[in-house]
C-alpha cells in the first residue's frame, strides 16, 4: 500500500520550508480537498502557511488569492458540465428524458449564466439554484444521470466559501517575525493532512491517492536529497578544515 514519506523538515532553510508546504498546498488544490476527504483541515494549513510566510516578510496574499481562483474555477467548470449535460439530454431518444431536460434547463435559464456574477452573487446564485434543483427537481435531475454531478458542484461551491471564509485576515496572519515558531505550526498543520490520508489510503486502498500520494513524496525524495547534500558537503568542508596542517 501507498503512503506519503516521512519528512522532517527542521534543517531546511525558510525559503525551501515555505517553497514545500506551497507545492503540496498547490497539489491538493489540483487533486481537491474533497476527493481527497481533508476539506475539514484545510483551513489549518493554510493559515499556516500564510502565518508563515507572514512571518518572514513575504506577502501572504498570493498563496490565498490563488486558491480562491483555483476553486472559483473548478465550481464553473463543473457548472459548465452540468449544463451540458442537461443540453444533450434535450435531444435524448428517450421522450421521458427529453422532458426533464427541458424542465431542467428552464431552471437553469431562470438563473442565466451564473459563471459571470460577482464572487458573492455567484455563490448565493449557486447555492440556491441547486437547491432547488436538488428538491423540487430531483427525480428529472437523476434522470438526466446528472445526481453526482451536481452533488459534486454543490461541494465545490462550499469548498469556494471555505477558502473565501477562511482567506487571511489581519488577525490570522500578524506578522510576528517568530519564524520558527510560524514553520512549526505549519509543519503541524501538514502533518495532519498527510496522517489522514495515509489513514484513508490504508482503509479505503490507495486508488484514490495514490497519484497525490506519488507527487508529495516527489518533493518529499526531492528536499531529502538536498538537505542530504548540503549535510554531506557540511561534513567534507569539516574533515578538510581539520586535516589542513597548521601554518
Amino acid at each position: 500500500m501507498k503512503k506519503i514519506l516521512f519528512f522532517d523538515l527542521h534543517s531546511a532553510h525558510n525559503d525551501e520550508h515555505a517553497l514545500f508546504h506551497n507545492n503540496v498546498y498547490k497539489l491538493i488544490l489540483l487533486e481537491s480537498a474533497v476527493k481527497l476527504g481533508i476539506v475539514q483541515l484545510i483551513p489549518d494549513y493554510e493559515t499556516a502557511i500564510a502565518a508563515e510566510e507572514a512571518a518572514m516578510g513575504v506577502d501572504p496574499g498570493s498563496v490565498f488569492t490563488k486558491s480562491i481562483q483555483q476553486a472559483d474555477l473548478y465550481r464553473d467548470r463543473l457548472d459548465r458540465s452540468f449544463g451540458l449535460l442537461v443540453e444533450s439530454k434535450t435531444i435524448d431518444f428517450d421522450p421521458a428524458v427529453c422532458e426533464a431536460a427541458n424542465r431542467v434547463q428552464r431552471i437553469l435559464k431562470q438563473y442565466g449564466i451564473v459563471r459571470k456574477h460577482s464572487y458573492g452573487d455567484k455563490t448565493k446564485a449557486y447555492d440556491t439554484r441547486n437547491k432547488k434543483l436538488n428538491t423540487e427537481y430531483a427525480a428529472d435531475v437523476a434522470l438526466l444521470g446528472g445526481s453526482a454531478l451536481l452533488a459534486q458542484q454543490n461541494m465545490a461551491n462550499e469548498e469556494f466559501l471555505n477558502h473565501f471564509g477562511d482567506r487571511a485576515n489581519e488577525k490570522a496572519v500578524a506578522i510576528s517575525g517568530n519564524v520558527k515558531a510560524a514553520r512549526a505550526v505549519t509543519d503541524d498543520a501538514y502533518e495532519a493532512i498527510i496522517d489522514h490520508v495515509n489513514a484513508l489510503a490504508l482503509i479505503n486502498g490507495d486508488i484514490l491517492y495514490a497519484e497525490f500520494i506519488d507527487k508529495v513524496n516527489y518533493y518529499v525524495k526531492y528536499n531529502k536529497d538536498v538537505l542530504a547534500a548540503r549535510h554531506g558537503r557540511k561534513s567534507n568542508d569539516t574533515s578538510a578544515a581539520s586535516e589542513t596542517p597548521a601554518k
